[in-house]
């Protein structure tokens, strides 16, 4: 495995902790040769040392006490076995984190109900249904029924534009 003008395998760090690391290889994936003779070479690398590999996910698993991230790229590089990005890596947005729970809530609801209503059409069928009682009290100026049909038929064309009427099931395309 060894060789200077080969290009290494781009490794990348899936797990660190204390100790334990985990990295993928994933152009080498399935590859059983590779994986077996990579936990060989990794099993010699010294004492304490324990390399599982994983051909089906592509991974290499170190347990160690006192494992560096930097000493497992350095023996990686210098063995010719791989080539491991130590960068970290890019954080995601922020509004990634902010709609995590509204994600997880449009899937508890759609679970909960079957596939039949998911957030945006519960939103729309709740806007629609504040907007019916608000004409139904007789607020027929107050702007709150107006807004809340006017929302409600916006998120239903968002959503059609999202899911796409072809989608719809039971629905035949020509």
């Amino acid at each position: 495995m060894k060789g200077a003008a080969v290009e290494l395998p781009e490794a990348v760090v899936t797990h660190h902790s204390s100790g334990r690391l985990r990295i993928r290889i994933p152009s080498r994936q399935g590859d059983a040769a590779f994986f077996s003779s990579l936990q060989a070479a990794c099993s010699r690398w010294r004492e304490g040392v324990r390399p599982q590999a994983n051909p089906l996910t592509g991974s290499l698993l170190f347990c160690a006490d006192r494992l560096e991230l930097q000493a497992v790229a350095d023996f990686g590089r210098t063995q010719g076995l791989f080539d491991l990005t130590t960068d970290p890596p890019p954080r995601p947005p922020i509004m990634h984190e902010v709609v995590k729970p509204v994600a997880g809530f449009d899937r508890t609801l759609t679970h909960l109900t079957g596939g039949r209503v998911d957030l945006p059409s519960g939103i729309f069928l709740m806007l629609l249904a504040f907007g019916i009682y608000e004409i139904a009290k007789g607020r027929w100026t107050a702007p709150p029924w107006y807004t809340a049909f006017w929302y409600a038929f916006g998120l239903v064309s968002m959503f059609v534009v999202k899911k796409g009427i072809g989608d719809t099931p039971g629905r035949e395309h020509t």
